[in-house]
């Protein structure tokens, strides 16, 4: 009980005793008469909501100190908002004058990217109207993953009342013209740190215009073939290639997969995406209208857009090195399809390519093994039967000419036995599935694949027919989310998800697992624990961020 509530308490209770002797006072009680009495309670009184109220603002003053000497950034830099404006929203703060460690959010700035969300391990945080919010202070356990993971500046999550040592957000260094330490190198998108769509998108747009004010600047050079160029075609890369057609610069746009590979590959089919933050417009090269969408939508309307401008995109095609040459860069790629090697010289580079990865492999036996696909189901063919114009999302009709798409039994493909995302469990039906991964993006594909979920994706409202297995080296993550422990712990308990601690595969056969002790290092020495039937395995088991990169480049982190 706080110091406030124990003074009130008295209050009342001194109170009751007068109430409770007045039926008993004549003419006075004690050396005091009734109205010396009155007058001491009211004094009491005074006295008690004087202390409460001083109480109080100390508690204030001290939380507002402590949110701006936390979410103060270093002396070498300045302040920077994420989306590149010059100033920044006025600090609003709420604070609960709670005595022990907990969470602030500063409702002004934050942009509901779900950063601090997804870091905290004891769901004290959540998104409530576009903003995080505390809806469980009481589970909080100090972790301050949440203020280290907040990528504002200042940070809009503090956690107050904590005697640890928190420590700096390791991103890419860059000013507030997205330029990094290395001149004429941009930095945009997730791999900044700020993992949001819209905010990637204005980002994309206003890049370019930095990159316009440099070529105007710079004037002619031959020794250039493009103006810039782009690398990685996410939301933030789309934006900038976009923007850059519309405004004439020779530019060159390169992604090692599909346009929006991250989204279409990692964001479940019919997924709605809402687009936070919600008070900040959209000022790129391509369109983010309303609170939200379907992710085919909102795609479809990106293709629109790409389509109408002419942007020319070479998709599965790597970079390897980017490296000066005077005053322009020699960008190194490499095509998937062809397997050679190709130069590109730009005077400006813009990085946007993300933050998701390499995946991680397992590294064993049959890893690669691949089978072939009988579909049975009839679905709508990828381009139209009369005009060979692409289908754009879920349509029915051809954008082009209006010839309606005549569903098609697809032909034979081959798939591969091990993945590394999810995209649909809806595509998985009657399958025995292998779960490998302990983290919080392996626990929802395991739930997923097993259950139904309810829209906000909180509770199990039904089950799926596919037997599933899940293989974890030694126990569940620290951060792993508790709504997520609770539903892997449900699936387990309903006999639906099969779990295997402490193992690992051994070697992946046609149609089964081998599993061994984690303990063992070498699987081919290593002693069989376990076979199991399979048809798919899933490697949620983390990816390898681009920090070597970057720092190949001369880049610096932190």
């Amino acid at each position: 009980m706080k110091r406030s509530q124990l003074i009130v308490t008295a209050i009342l209770f001194i109170l009751l005793l007068l109430i409770g002797f007045a039926n008993s006072l004549q003419a006075s009680y004690g050396a005091m008469p009734p109205a010396g009495w009155l007058g001491f309670g009211f004094l009491t009184l005074f006295i008690g909501f004087a202390l409460v109220i001083t109480d109080t603002r100390r508690v204030r003053s001290r939380v507002i100190r402590e949110m701006l000497k936390a979410g103060k950034p270093p002396a070498e830099e300045k302040p920077q908002p994420s989306d590149g404006a010059a100033t920044l929203p006025p600090t609003v703060i709420d604070p609960q004058a709670l005595p022990y460690p907990h969470p602030v959010i500063n409702v002004a700035t934050c942009i509901g990217c779900h950063a601090c969300v997804d870091a905290c391990p004891h769901d004290v945080l959540a998104i409530v109207n576009g903003k995080a919010a505390p809806v469980a202070v009481e589970q909080c356990m100090e972790d301050t993953s949440c203020q280290v993971e907040c990528p504002t500046v200042p940070k809009s999550c503090i956690v107050v009342n904590s005697v640890k040592k928190i420590p700096e957000r390791k991103v890419p260094k860059r000013d507030g013209r997205f330029m990094t330490n290395v001149p004429g190198i941009y930095l945009i998108g997730d791999v900044s740190g700020v993992p949001l769509i819209k905010n990637a998108i204005n980002e994309g747009g206003a890049v370019i215009d930095c990159v316009v004010e440099d070529v105007q600047q710079m004037g002619r050079n031959g020794n250039a073939d493009y103006d810039v160029a782009i690398i990685g075609i996410g939301p933030a890369g789309l934006s900038a290639a976009a923007l850059a057609a519309q405004r004439g610069l020779k530019y060159i746009a390169i992604e090692q997969d599909q346009v929006v590979a991250t989204i279409q590959q990692t964001y479940q089919a019919g997924k709605y995406v809402y687009f936070n933050p919600v008070d900040q417009p959209v000022k790129g090269g391509i369109k983010l209208d309303g609170a939200g969408a379907a992710k085919e939508q909102m795609i479809g309307d990106w293709m629109e857009t790409v389509k109408s401008n002419g942007v020319v995109i070479n998709e599965y095609e790597s970079c390897k090195d980017v490296r000066p040459d005077g005053d322009v860069f020699i960008v190194e790629t490499e095509q998937e399809k062809a397997k050679q090697r190709v130069e590109y010289r730009a005077r400006r580079v813009v990085l946007a390519i993300g933050n998701r990865g390499t995946p991680m492999r397992l590294n064993v036996p049959g890893e690669e093994l691949k089978f072939t696909v009988t579909p049975t189901e009839m679905v709508l063919p990828q381009f139209c039967n009369k005009c060979g114009a692409k289908r754009v999302g879920e349509y029915k009709f051809c954008q082009e000419c209006g010839f309606k798409y005549v569903p098609k039994l697809p032909r034979p493909y081959e798939d591969e036995r091990v993945k590394y995302k999810l995209t649909d469990p809806n595509k998985y039906s009657g399958k025995h599935i292998l779960v490998v991964g302990a983290g919080n993006s392996a626990i929802e594909a395991a739930v997923d694949l097993a259950a139904y979920r309810s829209e906000d994706g909180t509770e199990i409202v039904g089950w799926r027919d596919n037997a599933v297995s899940l293989v974890v080296r030694s126990n569940f993550k620290s951060d792993l989310k508790l709504g997520n422990k609770m539903m892997i712990y449900e699936c387990m308990d309903e006999g639906r998800i099969k779990a295997y601690f402490g193992q690992t595969v051994k070697e992946v056969f046609a149609d089964q697992i081998a599993l061994m002790s984690a303990r063992e290092r070498d699987p081919k020495a290593a002693k069989e624990t376990a076979r199991i039937r399979n048809d798919y395995v899933f490697a949620l088991i983390g990816g390898e961020k681009p920090t070597k990169f970057l720092e190949s480049l001369g880049i610096k982190i932190g």
